[in-house]
């Protein structure tokens, strides 16, 4: 499979990236990063754009997800009872993922990417529990740059080298990488916040009559 594959992307190029992560998101038996490394590996070896690539990517990535949702938005509560989709929403699946959905809401979306086996899970139960298209898209394009963009470089800088490293968990490397950039964000934004506070502090006195 994986030679074929990277037949297919030597051969067509960005649209073979773009519409085989389009089929990933909706379930076929092929490696998103797997994809995505073999097109920036293919750039290494054929002189095409690594920008292009990682957006052909970064597109294919929203697309396939927005499909899923779309299929779990147009099922709905049937989504549960479904013959095939219903075994990767298993008890324990939906239980962790609604309380994932309680406490972050659409945030929700954007963890479970980086999550091992939740990703379709969460992208169909987000569909089908009503999460609004525009908050999903928001969440779910701010999280897809990550893979698109790592990934296609990782496959161009260190070719097939890196697919071994994938298979031994890259994914959490990425999300350990990920956690510690949100924590930075994080801290960042609480030194805001108490900068502005004590501006207003500051000055409220001199506000008072």
């Amino acid at each position: 499979m994986e030679a074929q594959v990277a037949l297919w992307i030597a051969g067509f190029s960005y649209p073979a990236v773009f519409l085989l992560l389009v089929l990933c998101g909706v379930g076929a038996p092929l490696s998103e990063e797997l994809v995505i490394i073999t097109g920036g590996l293919v750039v290494a070896h054929s002189g095409a754009s690594l920008s292009v690539m990682a957006i052909a990517a970064y597109l294919g990535i929203v697309a396939g997800d927005s499909a899923l949702y779309r299929i779990g938005r147009s099922l709905g509560p049937k989504v549960f009872s479904h013959p095939k989709l219903s075994k990767m929403l298993t008890p324990a699946r939906i239980g962790l993922l609604q309380g994932m959905f309680a406490r972050r809401g659409a945030m929700a979306v954007f963890l479970a990417r980086f999550l091992p086996g939740l990703r379709a899970p969460a992208f169909l139960l987000a569909g089908a529990t009503g999460l609004p298209y525009r908050r999903f898209l928001l969440a779910d394009a701010a999280a897809a740059w990550i893979p698109a963009m790592g990934m296609t470089w990782l496959g161009f800088r260190f070719g097939p080298q890196v697919l071994a490293d994938v298979r031994g968990g890259l994914r959490w490397l990425l999300l350990a990488a990920l956690v510690v950039a949100l924590g930075v964000l994080g801290v960042r934004w609480g030194r805001r916040r108490a900068a502005v506070r004590a501006a207003r502090v500051v000055q409220a006195p001199e506000g008072e009559p």
